[in-house]
């Protein structure tokens, strides 16, 4: 396979991964509309951002992960981005609440087989050393698909309406599906692992997580890496909410702060974050850990700003800070995953990574902030209590900083323990 087609596959995967997080946070963008149009609870619309999604979402990528170790992945992307994309579309058709949740789980369903059978597919394609680089280059999928979300998302709504958003933002992927189809040819698993062979061929759901949950390294990105989860998850979801309550912003004032801020700060943290990592890690391999640690840190500190700055400008550049930090993890965590995995066992490694991160994450995060808020504003009111509720955020973050700092000196031995357990 040429350099030049290997670098194509990554290309056609980072739009998949665009396309895949324009879907899953556009809704942030329309929850005040969706809100005062079906006359919804904070308490629900955290649901409809987080929960509803994300119960499906998670459980369904454990055995879709399974499945894209046993079968063609490109064949199973393709089924899954189909359906996400379609269900995405039928959003508009929502008449009532429970319609619009029923719809978020057939989101979830699809999104579930995205990360894994993409993140197996790049294993196949790059070395371990160049794994960060391409998972962190594949990665900025997440902070393009926020930046085009809400961008696209807030002009939309202003211009057509949040139904209407909802059928252009997901039609496309169904065209996407096909390229995939087409273009993409299945490289042979363990291609890129030197010296190592497929000698766990039927890893079963039970023994691949109970092998993956075995190592330290992995328990250390599972905890630290779900926390950060439950914080980015909540502070994307609520912030438009926030900047609507507090600095009384429509939807099309915050779209473009919001697609800069999250968007190209994203960008330049997944990438950078890649990047930096597989250079890092050739002299010293605690560097998979070292930068999301600190990034954890530095997102908590900064996130204090956002919410309490009395200057919108000021607000904005913290949450560029924000935005930033909350993707540096991306290339290193997801990198190492790939690494620590069997060879049979990869796609179900990012099932695995992503039902801890996705579960706990996404599906709590969003809901915590919302029912918290809900809690609070009989005496506080809707602003301040989103406020407040939010200003809890940075000391879990800061929580999993230490976490993930404090336990790196582990991954030396569990990459060569890895290494020596599945060499010929």
């Amino acid at each position: 396979m040429s350099n030049l087609y290997r670098y194509y596959i990554l290309g056609v995967l980072v739009i998949v991964n665009t396309v895949n997080f324009i879907d899953r946070q556009v809704i942030s963008i329309l929850a005040p509309a969706i809100k005062a149009d079906l006359v919804l609870s904070d308490t629900q619309l955290g649901v409809l951002m987080g929960l509803a999604f994300t119960l499906f979402y998670a459980t369904l990528g454990l055995p879709i992960g399974r499945l894209a170790d046993k079968h063609a992945r490109v064949n199973v992307l393709t089924i899954v981005l189909t359906l996400w994309s379609a269900m995405t579309a039928l959003c508009s058709t929502a008449a009532n609440y429970i319609v619009l949740l029923l719809m978020r789980v057939g989101v979830g369903v699809g999104e579930a087989g995205a990360g894994p059978c993409s993140h197996s597919l790049i294993s196949d394609l790059f070395a371990r050393e160049e794994r960060p680089r391409a998972i962190g280059i594949f990665s900025l999928g997440v902070p393009f698909g926020t930046l085009f979300g809400f961008l696209f998302g807030g002009l939309l709504a202003d211009e057509f309406g949040w139904r209407m958003t909802f059928l252009i933002v997901g039609l496309p992927g169904v065209a996407l599906a096909v390229l995939v189809k087409m273009t993409i040819r299945e490289p042979a698993r363990g291609n890129k692992d030197v010296g190592l062979q497929l000698n766990r061929d039927e890893v079963s759901l039970l023994e691949g997580i109970s092998i993956l949950w075995r190592i330290r390294t992995f328990r250390t990105m599972a905890y630290g890496g779900a926390l950060s989860a439950f914080c980015g998850y909540a502070v994307n979801s609520w912030t438009p909410s926030f900047f609507a309550r507090i600095h009384e912003l429509g939807a099309g004032d915050i779209a473009l702060p919001m697609a800069i801020s999250l968007g190209v700060g994203g960008g330049l943290g997944s990438f950078l974050g890649g990047i930096v990592t597989s250079r890092l890690a050739k002299r010293d391999a605690r560097a998979f850990l070292t930068l999301p640690g600190w990034s954890f840190v530095i997102f908590g500190i900064a996130l204090v700003f956002e919410l309490w700055s009395e200057s919108v400008l000021l607000a904005y550049a913290a949450l560029f800070i924000v935005g930033f930090m909350q993707f540096v993890l991306f290339g290193p965590f997801f990198g190492l995953v790939q690494s620590l995995a069997p060879l049979r066992a990869r796609a179900l490694a990012t099932a695995f990574i992503f039902f801890i991160y996705s579960g706990f994450g996404f599906g709590f995060g969003p809901l915590y902030v919302g029912a918290l808020s809900d809690l609070l504003s009989g005496s506080l009111g809707e602003a301040l209590s989103l406020q407040y509720a939010l200003s809890t955020i940075p000391v879990i973050s800061i929580i999993a900083g230490v976490i993930v700092l404090a336990r790196r000196t582990g991954v030396v031995q569990d990459l060569a323990a890895q290494c020596l357990d599945q060499r010929l």
